[in-house]
C-alpha cells in the first residue's frame, strides 16, 4: 500500500506550491541513523535554484512550453526565457503557465483528465492558447524527477542492493547499480482543504510522469509540517523558559496554520506520544494566501491605469508586465507594519504604453484621482504609501482572522495555546503580526525557521514514517450504493418504485463525515445479500459524500469513487452472504468484501489523498 513505510533506497518529496515549488530527498540509510538516534536530525538534502545573484531552496512554479506544447524549461529559467526573449522567437506561439495551481481548487467541480488549462498571458478579446491541465502539471512533476535521479547520481553515487533488489547490508552478497525511478519512493504535497477529484487529478499527473501507484503516497501539507516542526527545536521565548513544538507532552494540542502562496490550509492535531499526533478537527481554510495580495495589487492598477492599458502591456511587452510583477513580489515580502512607502519600479513600457493610450502623462494625471497623496512618481519609480500598499493584505487578512474567529469559539477546541505557522506566506510579518494581534496574548504563535520549508522536508518524513499521524477526522462520508425495501415516512415520495418493493441508490453509510479513523484501522463490517439466488456477480459502488447524513447516492455532492465486482463462486445459491468493511484512515480507501460460504476475499483500493 502506498500508505506503508517506505522500503525503497530513497524517498523524495515534491512540494508542488501556487507560487514556489521544490524537492528534497533522503537516502534511508543516512535516515535510519536518524530513526536509532544516531544522528540528532534527520539529514534530508534540499537543492537550491540559481536566481541570478542569489540561490533559492525553490523555484517558481511556472513552466514553458513550445508551440508543439513540447516541455522547454520550469522555474526561474522558463520566467527568464519568457521574459527576455534571448533567440528573438515568436513567443506569442509558446505556451506560459504559472500560478496554475490553484486551478485545482477553482474549478474542482468539474476537475477531470480533460480539464483545460489556460496560458497565463491571456490578453481580453484574444483567443487564449491552452494546454490539457494534466499535460502540464505531469511535465512539471516528470522534471522533477529528473532533477531528483540526476542530483543522487550526481551526489551519491552507485546505488547498493541485494541479490533481490532490496537495501544491501555487510552480511549479504550485494552490487552496486545507477540510481533509477524505481530506487525512489515519491511522495507529493497537497492541501488538506482540496477535494478528492484534486487529489486524484495529482496522481493522474504523477503517473503520467511516470511515478507508479505503489511508489506514490500524497502528504496533506499541514500533516507535514507537523511532522517536521515535532522533531525541530522550534518554538518561542516565553516567561518561564523556551517552549518548543517538540517538547510538548501527551495530550497538548497546537493549531497548524499553513499560509502558502495560494491556499490556506488550518487544522489541529494533539500530541499521542513522542513521535506522533492525531487530528482532532477536520481541516478548513480557503483560497486566502499569498496570491491574493498580488491579486488586490492587480485591482489597483486597472483602477490606475485602465483594463486597456494593461491588456496593451501584455500583448506587446509581456516582459515588462512580468518585471513589474516580479517587483511586487520582491516589495510584499519586504513589506512590514514600520515601512512608511514602498518604491516599485515602473518599467518604462507601462508608461509609454499609458501615453499613447490616454494621450497623457500618468504623472500628472495621478494628482486628479482618488490616489492623490497614496501615490507618487518620481523618475520611473512608483512610491505608495503605507496604507495603500497594506490594504493589499486585507483580503487575505480578513478571511484568516474570520476563520480563526470561528475556529477558537468551538467548544473542543477550547484550551489551545499553540499556533504553528508554516509557509512561505508565514515570513510575512503583515500577516503574523495580524494573527497575533487577533489570538491575543493566550496563544502562543510559532514560526519556524524558513517555514516554506516545513512541508518540504516534513513530506520526506511521512514518506518514511507515515504512522506518525495516528488518527484523522474523515472530511467526508464514504459508503455503498445499495438497493433495499421503500419505508414510508423515510423515503421520499420521489423513490417509492413503481413495480416492487425495492429502490435503488440508498447511500450505506460506512464512515461518517467528522468522524474519527485511526490510521490501519477497519470499520466494523456491513452485511449485503444478493437480489435474486441466481446472481453470478456482485458490484459494489463506493461513493463520498460532502454531507454528514446522506440518505441517497444521487444528491448533489456525492461522487462515485470506484467500483469493486465480485464474482460468487458459492455451491448453494441460496447463500450468498457477503460481508464488507473498509477502512478510510490513510491515502486510499481499502475495500474488503468476503463471501460468506467459500471464506473468498476480494480486495480493492480507492484513492482518497
Amino acid at each position: 500500500m502506498a500508505s506503508s513505510a517506505s522500503v525503497k533506497p530513497v524517498v523524495a518529496a515534491i512540494d508542488f506550491g501556487t507560487t514556489f515549488s521544490g524537492y528534497a530527498y533522503s537516502i534511508k540509510d543516512d535516515y535510519d541513523k536518524y530513526l536509532q538516534r544516531k544522528t540528532e536530525q534527520p539529514k534530508i538534502n534540499c537543492p537550491t535554484w540559481s536566481a541570478g545573484g542569489w540561490m533559492t531552496h525553490k523555484a517558481p512554479t511556472c513552466v514553458l512550453f513550445r508551440p508543439n506544447q513540447t516541455f522547454h524549461s520550469f522555474g526561474y529559467e522558463s520566467r527568464d526565457y519568457f521574459k527576455d526573449n534571448p533567440n528573438k522567437e515568436d513567443l506569442t506561439k509558446w505556451f506560459y503557465f504559472e500560478h496554475f495551481k490553484m486551478m485545482l481548487y477553482k474549478e474542482k467541480d468539474e476537475l477531470s483528465k480533460d480539464t483545460w488549462l489556460v496560458e497565463s498571458i491571456n490578453v481580453e478579446g484574444n483567443t487564449a492558447k491552452k494546454m490539457k491541465a494534466v499535460d502540464v502539471f505531469a511535465a512539471v512533476i516528470e522534471f522533477f524527477k529528473g532533477h531528483v535521479l540526476k542530483a543522487l547520481q550526481m551526489s551519491h553515487g552507485d546505488c547498493v542492493i541485494n541479490q533481490t533488489g532490496g537495501l544491501g547490508d555487510s552480511s549479504s552478497k550485494t552490487k552496486t547499480r545507477k540510481f533509477c525511478n524505481d530506487d525512489v519512493h515519491w511522495v507529493l504535497t497537497v492541501p488538506a482543504i482540496w477535494d478528492l477529484k484534486a487529489k486524484q487529478f495529482m496522481r493522474d499527473a504523477a503517473e503520467k510522469a511516470g511515478i507508479s501507484t505503489d511508489q506514490l503516497s500524497l502528504a496533506l501539507e499541514p500533516e507535514a509540517a507537523s511532522i517536521h516542526c515535532r522533531q525541530q527545536p522550534v518554538g518561542v521565548e516565553q516567561t518561564g523558559g523556551y517552549k518548543a513544538i517538540a517538547s510538548m507532552k501527551e495530550g497538548d494540542k497546537y493549531i497548524v496554520f499553513d499560509q502558502g502562496g495560494g491556499t490556506t490550509d488550518i487544522t489541529v492535531h494533539e500530541v499521542t506520544g513522542p513521535n506522533s499526533v492525531k487530528e482532532i478537527h477536520q481541516a478548513c481554510g480557503g483560497h486566502w494566501g499569498g496570491i491574493t495580495v498580488n491579486g488586490e495589487f492587480y485591482k489597483f492598477l486597472v483602477r490606475l491605469l485602465g483594463g486597456f492599458v494593461i491588456n496593451d502591456v501584455k500583448k506587446h511587452h509581456s516582459d515588462a508586465y512580468f518585471e513589474l510583477m516580479y517587483r511586487f513580489e520582491h516589495a510584499k515580502t519586504s513589506f512590514k507594519e514600520d515601512t512608511d512607502k514602498t518604491t516599485i519600479y515602473i518599467p518604462v513600457a507601462w508608461l509609454e504604453t499609458y501615453e499613447e493610450s490616454t494621450k497623457q502623462k500618468l504623472i500628472d494625471v495621478i494628482p486628479q484621482t482618488h490616489f492623490k497623496n497614496k501615490i507618487e512618481l518620481k523618475h520611473g519609480k512608483m512610491r505608495i504609501n503605507h496604507n495603500l500598499f497594506r490594504s493589499f493584505f486585507d483580503y487575505s487578512i480578513s478571511n484568516v482572522t474570520d476563520e480563526l474567529d470561528k475556529l477558537f469559539k468551538k467548544q473542543e477546541l477550547s484550551g489551545i495555546h499553540t499556533f504553528l505557522a508554516v509557509g512561505g506566506f508565514s515570513e510575512s510579518s503583515i500577516l503574523i503580526d495580524a494573527v497575533k494581534q487577533k489570538l491575543g496574548k493566550k496563544v502562543d504563535v510559532i514560526v519556524p525557521r524558513d517555514p516554506g520549508l516545513a512541508v518540504l522536508k516534513g513530506a520526506v518524513m511521512f514518506g518514511f514514517e507515515p504512522g506518525t499521524i495516528e488518527s484523522r477526522v474523515s472530511r467526508y462520508t464514504y459508503g455503498v450504493a445499495m438497493q433495499r425495501n421503500y419505508i414510508d415516512g423515510v423515503d421520499d415520495m420521489s423513490m417509492r418504485p413503481t413495480f416492487g418493493s425495492l429502490i435503488d441508490d440508498v447511500f450505506d453509510i460506512h464512515v461518517r463525515k467528522g468522524q474519527v479513523v485511526e490510521i490501519g484501522h477497519f470499520e466494523p463490517e456491513h452485511t449485503y445479500f444478493p437480489v435474486v439466488d441466481e446472481q453470478k456477480c456482485a458490484h459494489f459502488e463506493f461513493f463520498a459524500s460532502e454531507e454528514e447524513d446522506p440518505k441517497y447516492t444521487t444528491e448533489k455532492g456525492c461522487n462515485m469513487i470506484g467500483v469493486l465486482s465480485v464474482d460468487l463462486t458459492r455451491k448453494d445459491s441460496k447463500d450468498g452472504e457477503l460481508s464488507l468493511k473498509i477502512n478510510a484512515s490513510g491515502t486510499e480507501i481499502v475495500a474488503v468484501v468476503k463471501e460468506r460460504s467459500t471464506e473468498n476475499e476480494y480486495r480493492a483500493y480507492f484513492c482518497l489523498f
